[in-house]
């Protein structure tokens, strides 16, 4: 019986199998990365610079809104009564668990985002209004830890 000799052109060929193996199981793998964060992204990049433009009128105010962790959610106080807006908490691994509410503000001007519709890990959390005529924008990140009980 005749003994197989190991060549250059064997290694050659070894290794070029095994770059090959790689690159598709790299493929493979990488094949879903998530979802977008918006189902109207290409719209919302269309007005991105009004976006900018709200931010930096909230950054100049002088008392921006807080967010403030409190056991039972996230309060959000305002300084001087808005107008008008929203309260966005964003999941970034998963649309179904956003939240979204119109601002309500009580009499001392703040709203609570309840524990019971915020899931445990980080948001970030948008909150849009509309004062004296402008448009602000707000962007914060936070992590939600539930209550030990």
């Amino acid at each position: 019986m005749a003994k197989f000799k190991f060549t250059w052109a064997h290694g050659l060929m070894v290794a070029l199998g095994s770059f090959m193996i790689f690159i598709s199981s790299l493929v493979f793998f990488a094949g879903n990365m998530g979802e977008m964060v918006d189902e109207n992204y290409y719209e919302k990049t269309v007005h991105y610079q009004d976006d900018i433009d709200a931010a930096k009128r909230a950054n100049s105010l002088d008392k921006k809104p807080e967010i403030i962790e409190q056991a039972n959610g996230y309060m959000i106080r305002f300084h001087e009564q808005p107008q008008s807006g929203e309260v966005l908490f964003l999941r970034s691994n998963n649309s179904s668990e956003d939240v979204k509410q119109p601002l309500k503000l009580n009499s001392r001007k703040e709203q609570l985002m309840h524990a019971a519709d915020l899931i445990k890990g980080e948001y970030e959390v948008s909150i849009r209004w509309k004062q004296d005529g402008k448009n602000y924008l707000l962007k914060q990140k936070v992590n939600w830890t539930a209550p030990s009980s």
